[in-house]
């Protein structure tokens, strides 16, 4: 018989009016227990009518709360600061964080539940909904890059949290102080998942289609990556090292071209079997079989637009973030 432990989603919102609707319908959707259930939306100062659309959400779903986030905590800032204020209101066993961008499917709690085995974090599968091939070449790069984590935490490799499908138990979260104690990182959820696994607890990744979540392909491309590459050398990630291969391989290969170009050619055509033999078998397991016809533009938008991004990095522009600069 399956037990139902006390959850509690923590959710960080700024200006996401044309995003938290859609969250918070299936929020309303979820198929836990609703006694067993605890929504926090931390508002982060938003401008926009984010507050008045949990407004219309919260009396129809008790369970849903509101918080208005008005001061700052330890030195912490946007994200990590909401989610820190937030954590000292939850009163789950776990605590589900998740982003305000995120659709979430019906059985999402019971199938981190059911496959628990005392972690303290455990991390689940997102997948960028998409129309064109640009959002599918997004898609199939997320759900290769998960696939890497998975095989990586099977061998008990670090590899790095993802803050928008993402479990802790409030066991192992208060173990290392929370938010509060480890500081702020630009790349919060990579932060608390390796302060939680460096204190000893247990840590998993989930590969299977009920864990996964939907999230709207970013509308400021270069703005997310930036981050994500500043997070990765600040922080030391592993995957740092796969990332800053991918994007120094189309200099590279564009410099052997101009000595070879049937090289140049072989690489291309290996690496695009192995993409269809890869993201076969992954697109089999996660009902996502419609992704293979994008394998060929994927393939090539991993050699142009990972090279843009360390362009992206390099060039000497503000990190901003949800409209703030970090």
């Amino acid at each position: 018989m399956m037990k139902y432990p006390k959850v509690s989603i923590l959710v960080a919102a700024r200006n996401e009016e044309d995003n938290i609707a859609d969250l918070l319908f299936t929020f309303s959707q979820l198929s836990y227990p609703k006694d067993k259930l605890q929504i926090l939306i931390g508002d982060d100062d938003s401008t926009d009518a984010t507050a008045e659309i949990i407004g219309r959400f919260t009396p129809k779903n008790i369970h849903i709360e509101y918080v208005k986030i008005e001061k700052q905590m330890a030195d912490l800032k946007g994200k990590a600061n909401v989610l820190a204020q937030l954590a000292h209101l939850a009163t789950g066993e776990l605590f589900f964080f998740t982003d305000a961008d995120i659709e979430v499917p019906k059985n999402w709690i019971e199938a981190f539940v059911t496959e628990r085995k005392n972690e303290g974090v455990t991390i689940g599968l997102t997948l960028v909904k998409n129309k064109n091939w640009f959002e599918a070449s997004q898609a199939i790069e997320w759900l290769f890059t998960l696939k890497l984590m998975k095989t990586l935490a099977d061998f008990k490799i670090q590899s790095t949290g993802m803050g928008n499908n993402m479990v802790v138990s409030a066991e192992a979260y208060w173990a290392v102080g929370g938010y509060e104690k480890i500081g702020f990182s630009i790349v919060e959820d990579y932060a608390i998942y390796k302060a939680i696994i460096d204190k000893g607890f247990a840590f998993r990744q989930l590969f299977k289609p009920e864990a996964m979540t939907l999230t709207k392909p970013p509308k400021k491309y270069f703005e997310q990556r930036k981050r994500w590459v500043a997070g990765g050398f600040s922080t030391g990630s592993i995957l740092i090292f796969p990332a800053l291969i991918q994007g120094f391989l189309l200099p590279i290969l564009l410099f052997i071209s101009l000595f070879s170009w049937k090289i140049v050619l072989s690489v291309f055509i290996l690496n695009l079997l192995i993409n269809f033999l890869v993201g076969g078998r992954i697109f089999k397991v996660l009902n996502q079989n419609q992704l293979l016809k994008y394998i060929p533009a994927y393939t090539m938008y991993m050699y142009i637009f990972w090279f843009l991004q360390l362009i992206a990095y390099i060039l000497p522009t503000k990190l901003i973030w949800k409209g703030r600069e970090y």
